[in-house]
Order: C-alpha cells, then structure tokens, then sequence
C-alpha cells in the first residue's frame, strides 16, 4: 500500500477497489464503450466514493491499461488503433502458443474434467445470452488451460495482455455465430490435450484469437485493405 493511503480510513482503502472492479465490468459487457468519457464527479456520485478513491480506481485501470488520460479529456475508456490492436493480438498468439506447446502431457484427468464442465457452464450461458456470466467463464477455461503450462509468469503476462483486449473480444459478444464458433474452439482444445496433442492444440488457440482480431480488423474497413496491400507485396517479393 502506498504511504499516503495508509492513514485512510478502511472503507475508503477498498472502495477504490470496488469502484475499478465494476467500472472493470462496465467496459467488459459494453455498458461503457472504447474512447467513451469517464467524469469523476460522476463517478462519486454513483458511488457514493471520495475523489481519492475514484481517482485510484483509475489509477488502478490504467495501469491494467483500460483506460488513458489526456490533457484535454481527463479519463476516457482505452481506445485501440488497428496497429494497435494487431499488436496485442499477435503477442497473445505467441504467449498462448507457447504455452499450449509447454504444457506436460499427459495432462491430470481433474484438469481436463474441470476444463470440460467450465465449458458445459459456458455452453448454458451462450444459449441464455447471459453476457456477464460468459466472460467469467470465458477467464476461468483460459486460465485453467494455460495455468496447466506450469510457467507462472507466462501464465500471469496471458492474464494480463488478455484482460487490455476483453474489450475487443466483448464487441462481438452479441454475434450468435462467433459465440458458436468459440464454444467449438474450446472443445477442440479439450480434444486436442485428450489427444495429448501439443502443437494441434496450440494451432487452436492461435486460430481462436486469430478469428477475433480478424473480425476486428474488418469493421475497421482500411485495415484490410492494408492487409491485403501487403500480402501482394510480399507474394510479389518472393
């Protein structure tokens, strides 16, 4: 804890918790959008919060990189140019790739069963459209599957570039196909670790990520292009 909040009283040390966590939730399930304006006095008063813990909450989300300030627009919810966007995406594939090829196989039969009924839990939840209870469960099958690659710190730098993206990811929440589709992503993964198949399972989750920033990319219109642009280029290259 930091020395100026150390003499604070209890309530407001962890309000500034409580603040971020739902504010966290509120960009998440898209009750607040990219590049959308956070007001502190507004944020007091729904709340209930001192300007100290607003103000740290914010600090909190903007060392998970959620939000940024600015000179002349205070806080706003992170925005995400196409580079950008393309960047992150490609790191998560290296990360998650490398852990899906470093977990040991076999992998214990509790691990792929509990893999297994957090995806029945997700099965329910696509059907139901219940939003909030997918992106929980979304974290809890990710972070099960790449805690099992036993490298702490890769599993920590996936949670951490995964949590700056769920943004993105949560744009598409809505679109029934992408939610199918990542249901059946996620049961290949099981398949393939039954399989005790490493790089099949590491195709998949470069694949799954793959589909997101893709699909990202294309509402964005100019960045295909570009994509395309380039791919002519280096065919032309060779």
């Amino acid at each position: 804890m930091r020395a100026e909040s150390a003499s604070l009283p209890a309530r407001e040390r962890s309000d500034w918790k409580r603040i971020a966590e739902a504010l966290e939730l509120d960009v998440i399930v898209g009750r607040l959008h990219l590049r959308e304006r956070l007001v502190e006095d507004e944020v007091m008063k729904r709340f209930d919060a001192s300007r100290y813990s607003v103000r740290r909450a914010f600090d909190e989300m903007q060392a998970l990189g959620l939000v940024v300030r600015s000179e002349n627009r205070g806080v706003s919810i992170r925005g995400f140019t196409t580079k950008e966007v393309a960047d992150l995406f490609g790191l998560r594939e290296i990360l998650e790739s490398a852990a899906a090829l470093q977990i040991p196989m076999p992998v214990a039969a509790e691990i792929v069963d509990r893999l297994a009924a957090i995806q029945k839990k997700h099965d329910a939840a696509t059907k139901k459209g219940d939003f909030h209870k997918l992106f929980l469960l979304n974290n809890e099958f990710h972070q099960t599957l790449y805690s099992s690659c036993g490298n702490e710190a890769l599993t920590q730098a996936i949670a951490r570039y995964s949590l700056q993206v769920q943004p993105i990811r949560m744009r598409f929440v809505h679109d029934e196909v992408r939610r199918r589709q990542t249901a059946d992503e996620h049961w290949a993964m099981i398949e393939a670790i039954r399989s005790q198949d490493n790089a099949a399972l590491a195709r998949i989750c470069a694949r799954h990520l793959s589909v997101t920033k893709t699909m990202f990319l294309r509402s964005e219109g100019e960045p295909v292009r570009a994509a395309k642009t380039s791919a002519r280029a280096s065919a032309h290259a060779r």
